[in-house]
């Protein structure tokens, strides 16, 4: 890595760890024309178009019912969970995101409980709302390639160059070109540490210039 690169500010892709120790009991039932968590962007265009804002088919559904989901009592619970596209949070998490990226999520409290019918833990469906579009100098970031509709495929690595002019003081938020995953910077990354936040992992995949 270049001496500009070690001194620029890391960006990571926010995940989950895998552990989750629950189901649902009702997906099917939350669209039942789709039978999927997250929007069609078939029946549901996007407002322009696929690169189009505000990326409509990332934001929460109007859903027939709440989603309830059955906690296995014998897994601990953590604070984070990715499932399609969407974060499933803890009351802490939340409260962390409510914090220090305000504006970056939508939330819907879920129905909890658990397999031995005790009441379970307070979890939130959220979704980042927070896109940006051309926030990544594609031309430095080799590991990247742009398709023919203009969205992203990537190698591993953590070659990409974000654009700090664009994301400005951005911390938790999604690329237009690839909506599929959640970023976060640096800091944010050291405030899930600091605050013990559980399952969440990050993987750095390039860095922002200061």
């Amino acid at each position: 890595m270049s001496g500009a690169r070690a001194k620029s500010q890391g960006i990571y892709l926010l995940d989950s760890n895998g552990n989750y120790g629950w189901e649902f009991a009702n997906l099917k039932s939350l669209q039942p024309d789709s039978g999927y968590l997250g929007l069609s962007h078939i029946r549901t265009p996007w407002p322009d178009s696929m690169l189009g804002l505000p990326r409509g088919p990332w934001r929460i559904p109007d859903y027939a019912e709440t989603p309830k989901l059955i906690f296995d009592p014998k897994r601990k619970v953590q604070d984070l969970y990715a499932v399609e596209y969407f974060l499933f949070i803890s009351d802490k998490m939340k409260s962390l995101l409510d914090e220090f990226a305000p504006k970056s999520c939508e939330y819907l409290l879920c129905e909890t409980e658990f397999s031995n019918g005790k009441i379970g833990p307070r979890i939130w469906l959220c979704s980042v709302i927070d896109s940006y579009l051309k926030a990544v100098d594609v031309e430095n970031s080799p590991l990247i390639r742009v398709t023919r509709w203009g969205s992203y495929m990537i190698s591993d690595g953590a070659d990409w160059c974000f654009l700090r002019n664009v994301l400005k003081s951005a911390q938790l938020f999604r690329l237009v070109e690839y909506a599929v995953a959640f970023f976060c910077d640096q800091a944010f990354k050291d405030l899930c540490k600091e605050n013990g936040i559980k399952g969440a992992t990050f993987r750095q995949v390039g860095f922002c210039q200061k």
